[in-house]
């Protein structure tokens, strides 16, 4: 207690001091020239608000491309929901509309947009609301960005147009074998084959020799026994879309055959663990698409060989987060997407509305005035709860003397009755207007 009371004085007498030495100076002002000593020394002993340290943040390097990539396709320049774009300064900061801008600058935690963009993935107002959520890194960005006070430099309409333009028309290139003269014979046949079963092949980009496949059209039309005709395809074909058909893991030789694949989508097959440890060993595999088959962790973990892979979507898949934790340690920084986000939404969206049915069920089923059968439709609010009525002559009726008709109500359940929509609402002693469903 002594040396913290001394301190407590020692601080207090420079406190006194500093007051002195402002207000008075001296003939040589001395006291103004040792005044930043003072405040620094206080700063250390947290006598002097020290101000936040904030971040620089290059708005075209890192805030344009979160935007681009996460935002723009609900808030752009073709959809705007909620009237809210994001693609233009003057649309994200209207003049003379400051009040509702969704970003206040310098001030993260007054700003809707960060608020959002940190609500969990199950909230109806989560943004994006598409996908999933910002990661960590780009939600700091984003506070980073505001709490330095948004700037959004003159150049920034353009840099937000060059990576949108750039996204619409990306530029695809790819290092594919030399083919020779018979292997180019067999690649026209077999196109030519696939198209005569309904099959949509074609270059990637004009001038491009790379191609995509697309089976999906054909569904069951296209099974294990045709696998066989993409094979002579193998060193151009980059894309392969095969969702809904009847490939199985039977065909898994046939299409481990093709090394040239990026891009595999066998979504709704029956594709399993056995077909995914097949295609670990395509080199240049990086995003494949399992969604709705019968992939297991164990299929997934196998997938952690494949060295090219950057993403991997397994909704409604039997792989859980196990199986992805194994696949992510063995490629770090490949993306799985089990789908669960948009699960937790769904079911937060369910039982929003079995609540609101619930407080919308009426509290009677027979109507308080003639005891008939009630039409749910026809419904007033009374002491928190919705009693409904067979006509609106009862409900009327009821409306002006509501104590004559409680006894036949049901009993309040224990914890009182979960709060109604707003309808016609009746107190006691006021006559209502007899109008079905109107507020007062």
């Amino acid at each position: 207690m002594e040396g913290g009371g001394g301190g407590l004085v020692a601080i207090l007498g420079a406190g006194v001091w500093l007051g002195v030495a402002v207000a008075g100076g001296g003939a040589d002002d001395g006291g103004m020239r040792v005044l930043p000593r003072i405040v620094a020394w206080l700063a250390m002993a947290g006598l002097v608000a020290q101000e936040p340290v904030v971040v620089p943040v290059d708005f075209a390097k890192q805030v344009a491309p979160i935007l681009v990539e996460r935002c723009l396709e609900c808030h752009g320049a073709k959809e705007h929901k909620g009237d809210l774009r994001l693609h233009l300064r003057a649309e994200l900061f209207p003049e003379g509309r400051e009040s509702e801008w969704l970003v206040v600058p310098g001030k993260p935690e007054a700003s809707e947009l960060v608020r959002r963009i940190g609500l969990p993935a199950s909230d109806e107002e989560v943004m994006p609301n598409k996908g999933q959520p910002l990661t960590k890194a780009q939600q700091d960005v984003l506070v980073q960005w505001v709490a330095a006070g948004a700037v959004w430099p003159g150049d920034g309409d353009a840099a937000v147009a060059a990576l949108v333009a750039a996204q619409a028309l990306p530029v695809v290139t790819f290092e594919l074998p030399a083919v020779d003269a018979a292997a180019q014979a067999a690649i026209d046949a077999a196109v030519v084959a696939l198209r005569q079963k309904g099959a949509v092949v074609q270059p990637v980009a004009a001038g491009s020799q790379a191609l995509e496949a697309n089976l999906s059209l054909l569904r069951s039309a296209f099974g294990d026994g045709d696998a066989a005709l993409l094979v002579p395809l193998a060193p151009v074909l980059v894309w392969l879309n095969a969702s809904r058909t009847a490939l199985t893991e039977a065909a898994a030789g046939q299409v481990a055959q093709l090394r040239q694949l990026r891009r595999l989508q066998l979504a709704n097959t029956a594709w399993g663990d056995a077909g995914c440890a097949a295609l670990a060993a395509l080199p240049h595999l990086e995003t494949l698409n399992v969604y709705g088959t019968k992939l297991t962790d164990q299929g997934l973990t196998a997938l952690a060989a494949a060295p090219a892979l950057r993403r991997v979507y397994a909704w409604q898949t039997g792989a859980g987060p196990a199986g992805a934790a194994a696949l992510q340690q063995g490629r770090p920084g490949c993306e799985v997407d089990l789908g669960d986000y948009a699960e937790a939404r769904l079911a937060a969206a369910q039982r929003e509305i079995t609540e609101r049915e619930a407080r919308n069920r009426p509290a009677n089923s027979q109507c308080p005035v003639l005891d008939k059968p009630v039409d749910a439709a026809i419904v007033v609010e009374f002491e928190g709860r919705r009693i409904a009525f067979c006509c609106n002559k009862c409900k009327a009726a009821f409306e002006k003397e509501p104590k004559q008709y409680l006894a036949k109500l049901p009993p309040v359940e224990a914890g009182g009755p979960p709060k109604a929509e707003p309808a016609g609402k009746v107190e006691e002693g006021k006559q209502g207007d007899g109008k079905q469903g109107a507020g007062k």
